[in-house]
């Protein structure tokens, strides 16, 4: 018996080594599920934090030294949205104009989000994690607002397109600033269609500080553009919130109040009247007195 034990207690220990890679390895994190949302509750008009962002994946970004952050992921069949919030204590503004010229925009304080994609095709089907052929698209928003996007393997720097005007067609964006604090969102429209399954992503923070500056990501890949070390995120076709059905008043039966039992009151005796009363002794006097006459008059006949 002893010997059967040993030999169970190796078998799992064994089984706890081989399993030990997988799930410690830099890249393929799972990071969860992400449910849809309908395109109107999320406003792109301004960085501010929508109500359905409570309801949506909530991704830690804090592997790294620099400042860090909370990525929150939706989607809907048109897009992949994205809020991140940054807890920054030295905020640089850059002040770069919207011109579209170029300047290293990852020394500025911002948020990039790398999606995986089959190829050059930018076709967002479910994949197997890890197998991201090498591809992705980045996109970036500043602390002030700056859009900046590039594909990777694409011609530096003619790809890498900088302001509104270049990325109105790949994109929306928003910021926010908070002091320490900022939050900018995407709406990525470009990489369509968009579909349930898996979504290979990584999420990054850009810190400048004086003359230095450093990246935060959401996993511990070696760098930004590692593709293949990118965690991943399952789209499922489920809503982030379904407004719940007001309840239908049913009409409320009249009730019948019961009915009280009529009782006929016995007459009550009725009194004589006074007047009636003074006739009627009125009436015996005169009849008593008649025949008090009749009787003397017989008595003096005699």
């Amino acid at each position: 018996m002893k010997k059967i034990i040993a030999l169970v207690l190796a078998v799992l220990m064994l089984s706890a080594m081989m399993t030990i890679p997988a799930i410690a390895a830099p890249g393929n994190q799972n990071f969860g599920n992400v449910k849809k949302v309908t395109d109107d509750q999320i406003d792109m008009s301004t960085g501010a934090r929508d109500a359905i962002w409570d309801y949506a994946l909530a991704i830690p970004v804090n592997v790294g030294d620099f400042a860090t952050g909370t990525a929150y992921v939706l989607w809907s069949d048109k897009a992949i949205y994205v809020f991140t919030e940054v807890n920054d204590s030295t905020p640089f503004l850059s002040g770069m104009p919207d011109d579209g010229e170029y300047f290293n925009a990852w020394e500025t304080d911002s948020v990039e989000v790398f999606i995986a994609v089959a190829g050059d095709a930018g076709d967002l089907n479910a994949r197997t994690p890890g197998n991201y052929d090498d591809a992705c698209w980045q996109f970036r928003i500043d602390r002030e607002g700056m859009p900046s996007s590039y594909q990777r393997n694409g011609a530096w720097t003619d790809d890498f397109l900088i302001g509104t005007a270049n990325n109105k067609d790949r994109f929306q964006w928003a910021a926010k600033q908070d002091g320490g604090k900022y939050s900018v969102k995407f709406k990525i429209t470009m990489l369509q269609p968009v579909k349930a399954g898996e979504l290979g992503i990584q999420f990054q923070i850009n810190d400048k500080a004086d003359d230095d500056y450093g990246q935060v990501r959401a996993n511990d890949a070696s760098g930004s553009w590692n593709c293949d070390e990118f965690g991943f995120v399952v789209l499922v076709d489920e809503m982030a919130y379904v407004a719940p059905v007001a309840a239908v008043e049913e009409p409320v039966a009249a009730v019948e109040e019961p009915v009280a039992a009529v009782v006929t009151a016995a007459p009550a005796p009725t009194a004589p009247r006074v007047g009636d009363s003074g006739i009627i002794i009125f009436a015996a006097v005169m009849v008593i007195a008649a025949a008090g006459v009749v009787v003397f008059r017989k008595q003096t006949a005699k």
